[in-house]
């Protein structure tokens, strides 16, 4: 199979893959500025890379001034971020302060802005499963899809695979007892070096979320394609190529964490491939239809604080015309 520019499968894997989240680091723009981006791309011809604007939901009503700028055919789509908090009883308050703080700016604004996605740091302590009914319960009347976020265990202590694979066990454990679906939200990296998984870690949890069949969106760390040393962090950054491709490889092909690991450390642009059939990579490969279905239902979407580095580097790889 040739690979093509613009080939339908980098049209298949790319839809709606980029959730914006410039108000956060290291770009950490105004809300004035994230927001007349998001606008610009969202009318602009990439769109259809596009996913929502990230935003805490405590700062939606500072949106109230913008949503004029947009329509029911081009909505304000929104991914909104909850509040951390110290126990499951705050866990559930904040919870209670974010759904309303969300129903009231679709009240406000109707179709203009569209909200389908609660991404929901848990709290310091093992998800149980009162907790994550509760969630699940709260979330379903306003039609939301949640991803829990493991964040109080740095990526460099002993502890962090144990703590993600305990909330995995969670969260599969609320679906065998026929709770709505619940996925995971995993951050990649951030602004320095001693703040990124290593493969293996990554290669982990990955393949934790697919053993389980739990929906995965990522964050942070993902600006580029390919992952490389970049002297900004002084470190190796992850490509979001390399963690989207292992984890469809991954589902389809049933690798290991070994092997989803060789893919995340891979640094040759050449072995990942693109044709008008599907993706590959090195003797893998992966149909239009897989990956509209993975996408679809497991591997989700990741945010970036830039829409503008993503694809330029993928037409500076050749990759986008």
């Amino acid at each position: 199979m040739k690979t093509s520019v613009n080939a339908l499968g980098i049209q298949t894997f790319l839809r709606h893959l980029i959730d914006y989240a410039g108000l956060f680091p290291p770009a950490s723009l105004s809300l004035e500025n994230a927001i007349e981006n998001y606008r610009t791309y969202k009318f602009g011809e990439d769109e259809w890379m596009l996913g929502p604007f990230v935003v805490p939901a405590s700062r939606l009503k500072e949106l109230d001034a913008y949503a004029g700028l947009f329509s029911r055919e081009k909505p304000l789509a929104i991914s909104a971020i909850g509040e951390k908090s110290g126990d499951a009883a705050g866990c559930l308050e904040a919870l209670q302060e974010t759904l309303a703080q969300i129903e009231a700016f679709r009240r406000q604004h109707g179709e203009r802005v569209s909200i389908g996605t609660l991404e929901l740091p848990l709290p310091p302590v093992p998800a149980d499963q009162t907790l994550l009914e509760k969630v699940s319960a709260e979330a379903r009347k306003l039609g939301l899809m949640v991803f829990c976020e493991v964040t109080t265990v740095h990526v460099s202590s002993p502890e962090w695979e144990k703590a993600m694979i305990a909330a995995l066990d969670a969260i599969a454990a609320h679906h065998a007892k026929g709770g709505d679906a619940l996925g995971f939200k995993l951050r990649t990296g951030g602004v320095t070096a001693d703040m990124f998984p290593s493969p293996q870690q990554l290669a982990a949890v990955i393949a934790g979320c697919r053993d389980r069949q739990i929906p995965m969106k990522f964050t942070a760390g993902l600006h580029h394609p390919i992952r490389s040393y970049r002297e900004e962090i002084g470190g190796r950054m992850h490509g979001f190529l390399n963690v989207f491709i292992a984890g469809m490889i991954a589902h389809v092909h049933g690798l290991g964490p070994d092997e989803i690991a060789r893919i995340l450390a891979d640094e040759d642009p050449g072995h990942f491939r693109f044709t008008d059939e599907g993706l590959g990579w090195l003797d893998y490969r992966i149909t239009n239809e897989q990956i509209a279905a993975l996408r679809s239902r497991m591997l989700r979407s990741y945010g970036c604080c830039s829409f503008d580095e993503p694809r330029e580097d993928l037409r500076a790889l050749k990759f986008l015309a």
